[in-house]
């Protein structure tokens, strides 16, 4: 005689192995994105002649039709955007400052204490409030603006990014590149739903498959956080304006509109 008690059965094993995974979430992340960083490339820190990994056959300055291959992971130094875990502002909008400092820092082979961090933040903000009357949305012409007249560096550039390759080219010389986004897109699940629409930060590495390494500044959990490069190269987007003029009801429309660049940092 059939059991009509199936039935019952199959829904509450369904909302048991639901509640379960919810629960179990973020395990299960931090177990397959840890997976994921296993066997990354031993971090390289700066030097005037940086040594990408020997599989890469890679140059200091290697030529544009030169496909890059292999792997690379530059010893960028981390922190999150709000270093203790303060995500009120400015903390809240100072992903482009702490990518910037962060580059800085692996130029300069420093890093920076919790307290030491969240000061280097404010006076960047104090800096960018005086400069350009504003701290948050900056554009990367903006940031490059930062890198150069608060940091020092002779030479900064705003460059076109056609494909993920141009990305690959700038790390197999030794220059992490600090990259604008439509944050959602990066879709990472360490991010407070929804994300943050606009973002900003670190591409440090390449993985022996091609996928990027980063410094997502965006959550504590982004240190050497890997991204799948068509993913990164599909979510590039400049910001179209700096400030606070954006049309917020469409904003995610509007920061589509820009451009696909990546701000590159050369050494004094």
């Amino acid at each position: 005689m059939r059991n009509k008690n199936y039935p019952i059965f199959f829904i509450i094993a369904f909302v048991v192995i639901i509640g379960t995974l919810t629960f179990l979430r973020s395990d299960i992340v931090n177990l397959v994105f840890g997976w994921r960083k296993k066997g990354l490339p031993p971090e390289i820190g700066y030097s005037q002649s940086p040594t990408p990994s020997k599989s890469s056959g890679a140059t200091q300055n290697p030529p544009p039709t030169t496909k890059p291959s292999g792997s690379i992971n530059l010893a960028v130094p981390f922190m999150a955007q709000a270093p203790t875990g303060n995500w009120e502002l400015p903390y809240q909008e100072a992903c482009e400052e702490t990518s910037a400092i962060l580059v800085d820092g692996f130029y300069k082979n420093k890093t920076l204490t919790t307290s030491e961090a969240e000061e280097a933040i404010l006076k960047l903000v104090t800096w960018e409030k005086k400069r350009f009357g504003y701290y948050f949305h900056t554009t990367s012409e903006e940031t490059a603006i930062i890198l150069r007249e608060y940091f020092g560096y002779r030479k900064v550039e705003v460059l076109p990014v056609k494909n993920s390759d141009d990305i690959k080219q700038q790390l197999f010389a030794g220059r992490p590149v600090i990259v604008a986004f439509s944050g959602r897109d990066l879709k990472n699940p360490y991010y407070t739903a929804p994300g943050p629409a606009y973002h900003m930060l670190v591409i440090k590495g390449v993985t022996e498959e091609g996928d990027f390494i980063t410094n997502d500044v965006g959550t504590k959990r982004g240190h050497n956080y890997i991204y799948d490069d068509q993913v990164i190269y599909q979510a590039i987007h400049d910001a179209p304006t700096g400030g606070d003029g954006w049309p917020l009801a469409s904003e995610e429309d509007y920061i589509k509109s820009g451009d696909k660049v990546m701000i590159v940092v050369y050494p004094n």
